[in-house]
């Protein structure tokens, strides 16, 4: 299970607005494969960066907004975190335009399928986030889709080892060769 971070929702308490969303779902892109630490030293710059995490206005940014932020120390200067930001903006925006609002997706979403179905969802429509950073996301949002746990093909129990496979745990059967997803500390 992650650790709750102060800036996470807790459990049921979702974001109020599909801005917040939406910065939780950057936030998530951006911590791929990085300490916590790291990205919560340049959220702020991050933020500013990105039009104050406005969805309709991160998705009007151009080639040149991204070789701007390539340059600016005050952000996380990886170009496919940049570009995927960006191009989640659009995404994000048409499944708001769909439903609605990004939480009513998530009900419908979680109303369909089970909480690894959601988070393989997430992952299959934005960029540059996997199975461990939708689940990061997921959970930063206060949704739980009960005890998960991550299966880490009995590789070490490194951060890039428990990017495996998610599954929901069943009451009263234990998972094979499992490990606690990383705390976010």
């Amino acid at each position: 299970m992650f650790k709750r971070q102060p800036w996470m929702q807790r459990a049921g308490e979702y974001p109020r607005s599909d801005r917040e969303y939406f910065g939780l779902l950057t936030r998530a892109v951006f911590s791929a494969g990085l300490g916590p630490r790291v990205v919560e030293s340049r959220w702020e710059g991050i933020t500013k960066a990105f039009r104050e995490l406005d969805p309709a206005e991160v998705s009007r940014m151009t080639e040149e907004d991204v070789e701007r932020l390539l340059a600016d120390p005050a952000v996380i200067r990886n170009r496919r975190k940049i570009e995927a930001a960006v191009a989640n903006a659009a995404e994000f925006l048409e499944l708001v335009e769909e439903h609605g609002a990004f939480h009513d997706f998530l009900e419908t979403a979680q109303e369909e399928q089970d909480f690894p179905g959601v988070v393989a969802l997430l992952a299959g429509r934005f960029a540059h986030l996997g199975p461990t950073s939708a689940a990061l996301f997921l959970f930063s949002a206060g949704w739980r889709g009960g005890d998960f746990i991550v299966i880490d093909g009995g590789g070490e129990e490194t951060a890039p080892a428990v990017a495996g496979q998610l599954v929901q745990a069943e009451a009263g059967k234990p998972a094979p060769a499992a490990t606690q997803a990383p705390a976010v500390a």
